[in-house]
């Protein structure tokens, strides 16, 4: 027969000495844990997670908030620009259009002047008759002046202050509103790259306050907090300063 299996010993349980040393490692851990230094310690750190926490959800805010706008205003400067593109463009045609007045008007007069010196009195009417209205005032104007017998008289017709083409001065005011919205839009772009500025100083505070946490030493911990929220609260400032789109 074999033999039987040897009785195991039960585990050994905590003795009174030993529990007491527990408890008295315990109560030095508490004892130490609860100095006035760890209190300060524990209360810098809650404070600290508090702060980061508003301090992130701002920034992420404000980050949004200026990226919107950035991209708004550089679709403003894109449309100024276009428009002032297009408004010198139609100032191009009128200028072009205007030349061609003016030499239908200095063909016309050319034609005139010629049959007059040859004393066809008949044909130069009829030359008139075909000149344009809006060269017709200067011209009466320019007759008016008696230049075959004032030496002062203007030349021409064309040297007369009446002498005004409207196609000229409709491309002067187009290149004028061309001139104003080019100018808007450069503002409008030095608006946008302030905004996209602002971004990049907010993802130093975005940093700032990620990195915070890290710190198992408490005074620098609320260094970093602090700088982080002063970097936030410059970028909220400059951010509601800026014209909005």
């Amino acid at each position: 027969m074999t033999d039987p299996t040897p009785d195991i010993p039960p585990p050994n349980r905590p003795t009174g000495a030993l529990a007491k040393e527990r408890l008295a490692v315990r109560a030095r851990w508490n004892q130490l844990s609860n100095t006035p230094e760890a209190i300060v310690d524990r209360r810098i750190r809650k404070w600290s997670e508090v702060w980061e926490t508003i301090i992130l959800a701002v920034a992420t805010l404000a980050t949004a908030w200026a990226g919107y706008q950035a991209g708004q205003w550089n679709s403003i400067q894109t449309a100024m620009n276009i428009e002032a593109y297009t408004l010198q463009l139609q100032a191009g045609v009128l200028d072009s259009g205007a030349g061609k007045q003016q030499l239908i008007d200095v063909v016309a007069f050319t034609q005139w002047l010629n049959a007059t010196i040859d004393g066809n009195l008949t044909q130069a009417a009829i030359y008139e008759e075909r000149f344009r209205q809006e060269f017709q005032l200067p011209f009466n104007a320019w007759q008016a002046s008696n230049p075959l017998s004032n030496a002062d008289a203007p030349a021409t017709p064309f040297e007369m202050p009446e002498y005004r083409l409207r196609l000229i001065d409709d491309a002067a005011q187009l290149r004028q509103e061309a001139e104003t919205l080019n100018i808007d839009a450069a503002e409008a772009g030095q608006t946008a790259d302030a905004y996209t500025l602002a971004v990049v100083i907010l993802a130093g505070a975005l940093l700032l306050a990620g990195l915070a946490n890290r710190f198992e030493w408490a005074e620098l911990r609320v260094v970093v907090v602090v700088a982080a929220l002063l970097v936030l609260l410059y970028s909220v400032i400059q951010i509601i300063v800026l014209p909005m789109a």
